[in-house]
């Protein structure tokens, strides 16, 4: 067992400096209590290594099953649709990814919405395009990605109100994505504008609100977040 002499904890890991102090530590004799029942600092790298090791499991299992889904799709290719190994991998990926940001809790929730809407996004074109491409995830689907980080913002704002301006990069976000939803019926790629006007009807109510009733410390906080 390792001992700090400065501030006089006992550390259970294996780190070489003193959490606290920062100081060299010493090897300390055990004599009669145990490592088990010895009172000092704590094991701190414990939780990290077995969520690292059931993470790297779960990395295991998901590619051998991707793997047996590849060559299952190689088998049946003639079969429609024939490149639906794509879609489970995709499926895999995002099932990873959420339980990565769930149990991980190395991200902000902010990151996470950020992640989560495009990477939802991401795996509806994936799909999409497996299936010989419709235009559905743009036309449908990214809509509908408008109004969950509208929503999303919405809730954030209620629960964290002492701290609403953290959401207003969001809010730009969302104003943007709803310019592009429109932009790409304007171009005649997509048909439906009428999701595409709701969302940016949304996005931009809730931005202006924000600004009007947030007032000199909703545009102090923007110019520092752009750095204006």
């Amino acid at each position: 067992m390792k001992k700090c002499k400065r501030c006089g904890i006992r550390i259970l890991d294996d780190t070489q400096i003193c959490p606290l102090c920062h100081g060299v530590l010493t090897l300390e004799e055990e004599k009669e209590e145990t490592i088990e029942s010895a009172v000092g600092y704590p094991d701190v790298k414990q939780k990290t290594r077995r969520f690292q090791k059931v993470g790297r499991i779960l990395l295991f299992l998901a590619l051998a099953l991707e793997v047996i889904l590849v060559f299952v799709n190689y088998m049946t290719y003639d079969s429609l649709p024939k490149t639906w190994s794509v879609i489970t991998g995709g499926i895999i990926a995002y099932l990873i990814l959420t339980l990565w940001d769930v149990l991980g809790h190395r991200q902000g929730h902010i990151r996470v919405i950020y992640t989560q809407i495009f990477v939802v996004l991401g795996l509806m074109i994936l799909i999409d395009v497996s299936l010989d491409w419709t235009g559905w995830s743009l036309e449908f689907g990214l809509p509908c990605v408008i109004y969950g980080l509208v929503l999303a913002i919405v809730i954030c704002m209620a629960i964290n109100s002492s701290r609403w301006q953290n959401y207003l990069l969001m809010q730009l976000a969302a104003v943007l994505l709803s310019i592009l939803d429109v932009a790409l019926h304007f171009t005649g790629f997509l048909n439906h504008i009428v999701l595409a006007w709701i969302a940016l009807g949304l996005s931009v109510l809730l931005w202006s609100g924000t600004m009007i009733i947030g007032d000199r410390k909703a545009r102090n906080e923007l110019k520092r977040k752009l750095h204006i």
